[in-house]
This record gives C-alpha cells, sequence and structure tokens, in this order.
C-alpha cells in the first residue's frame, strides 16, 4: 500500500494530510483569537481617552478670587456652585493651612455620564453608579452639573458634592498618596458629614482597623466608611487638637504626632464612638 506501513498498516500519507488540516486550523483559530484579543485591547485602551482632559470643546471659564469654575450649558447652576465654592474656598484653605490661592479648578459637566469618564473612562458607567456625582483628580474636581443630579440627588447636596470635593483637591497638594480614611474623614467633617447618632451602632457595624487601611473607594463605601470616617476626624480634632490633625495629613506618620501607633489611634477612637453623644 502506497505511502503506508506494511506492519503497522498506517497511512502516513492520509495522516499527513490530517495533520496539516489541523495545523491549518489551529492557525486560523490563534489568528482570529488574535484579533479578537487585539481588538479588545484597543476598544479597552480607547476607553479611557476621556481621562486624557477634563475641558470639553464648548466650556467656559469663571474666574473667582479663590477657584475657577469651566461649565457647558447648565450657566445659572453653574454660577450657583461657583458662588458656594469661591465664597467657602478661603474658609477651607486656611483651616488646611493655605493663605493663598491654590491652583484648584471645578469642571462641571452637564451629563453624569461624562464625569464619571473622566474619572475611570467609558467602562465605570455601565456599573450603574447613580450616587456618583463628583470627584476629584488631583487638584481638579468633576462635577455632575447640580441641573441634572440623577436619580440619587437632588439640585442642593449636588451642588455641595462641591465643597466636598474641593478638600479631597486641597490635600492632594498637602499629601497627594494620603490614606483614603483620612482624606474622606476630613472633606466629610470640614463639609457634608452627615450628623452621627448612637443609635447608629446598632445598625451599622464599626469598620474595623483592617478596613480602615483600605485605597478602595468602593470597599470604603461598603464598610459604612461615609457614615463613621468624620468622627474619626473629630475625635482627633478634640482629643489631640486640629494642628496635630493637619500634620498627621501632611506625614501619615502617627508615632511622631501621637506618640502612639495607628492601631492605637484606632482603638481608642472605637471607645469614643462606642460612647458617641451628639
Amino acid at each position: 500500500m502506497d505511502g503506508a506501513c506494511g506492519e503497522c498498516g498506517v497511512d502516513y500519507k492520509r495522516l499527513g494530510g490530517y495533520v496539516l488540516k489541523a495545523k491549518v486550523k489551529l492557525k486560523k483559530t490563534l489568528t482570529i483569537t488574535g484579533v479578537i484579543f487585539l481588538f479588545s485591547v484597543i476598544l479597552f485602551v480607547a476607553s479611557f481617552i476621556p481621562v486624557l482632559w477634563l475641558k470639553t470643546s464648548k466650556m467656559t471659564c469663571l474666574e473667582g478670587k479663590w477657584i475657577n469654575v469651566y461649565y457647558e450649558d447648565e450657566q445659572a447652576a453653574a454660577k450657583d456652585v461657583f458662588n458656594l465654592a469661591d465664597n467657602e474656598a478661603e474658609k477651607l484653605c486656611k483651616k488646611l493651612g493655605f493663605e493663598v490661592k491654590q491652583d484648584v479648578n471645578i469642571y462641571i459637566y452637564d451629563s453624569q455620564y461624562t464625569m464619571q469618564t473622566k474619572k475611570y473612562g467609558m467602562i465605570v458607567p455601565l456599573f450603574g453608579l447613580d450616587w456618583y456625582v463628583g470627584d476629584n483628580k488631583g487638584t481638579n474636581v468633576i462635577l455632575t452639573s447640580p441641573a441634572n443630579p440623577g436619580r440619587v440627588h437632588d439640585y442642593d447636596n449636588n451642588k455641595y458634592v462641591s465643597l466636598h470635593e474641593m478638600v479631597h483637591a486641597y490635600i492632594s497638594v498637602i499629601n497627594p498618596n494620603i490614606q483614603l480614611w483620612l482624606t474622606e474623614g476630613i472633606a466629610l467633617y470640614l463639609t457634608n458629614g452627615e450628623p452621627f447618632y448612637i443609635e447608629y451602632l446598632d445598625l451599622m457595624e464599626i469598620p474595623s482597623y483592617e478596613d480602615t487601611l483600605t485605597n478602595n473607594p468602593m470597599q470604603f463605601s461598603n464598610m459604612n466608611g461615609y457614615a463613621y470616617a468624620h468622627t474619626y476626624i473629630e475625635y482627633l480634632d478634640k482629643s489631640y487638637g486640629w494642628d496635630k490633625v493637619l500634620k498627621l495629613i501632611e506625614t501619615e506618620d502617627y508615632e511622631s504626632v501621637f506618640g502612639k501607633s495607628n492601631e492605637d489611634i484606632y482603638n481608642e477612637w472605637a471607645d469614643f464612638i462606642q460612647n458617641y453623644y451628639q
């Protein structure tokens, strides 16, 4: 038999054909997989294009004594934010140790979708984070226009988010890599922290020491960080004074500031919150 092994009966010619077909099929599969992978990478990278610049083509600037505000079409809402921010910026600056205007700007977007893409690209809006109306990128604040606050917020609390994010922007000048627990606590403490009532202890667990070390915003929210973090700063302010709070913001060195470890201070705060009276 031509092309066959007489002893084993294997047709090598036919077998070679099968091998060739398998190689062709494998090559085709790898090519398709490679194209899909490359296309996915391109889409993923392209989704981050909006984060490269904050200013949109139709933005107008309102320049203030302490802060600048850029806005799109919702002029009335932007002026409300501008007046609030420029009036409060001096007080916040001085509280955080600044005597002169810092390079802090607020960018207001008419669409919540646009605002979210400026921080994390076009993927994040797919998660349906209706509560997410503001953030900061270093010294730049990004904000959804109060005129279009979405389903979770209203005009006023959307507007006041600007002050919360301004604190983050100012803190980024002092310490750009500050722990999330501290920067959120200070922003809440100085601006929009809700009053804390002892009854909350029956409804929400106190974040553990390990929880307070997270730099994940979603984990921070899920551990009730927005309910508790400002009371941590309140405790430090009442017990050690604001000057030491400012020193902690700058250094995050608990030993040099308080003569105690981070965990020691956490335990003191946990005792404080267990006996908290508003």
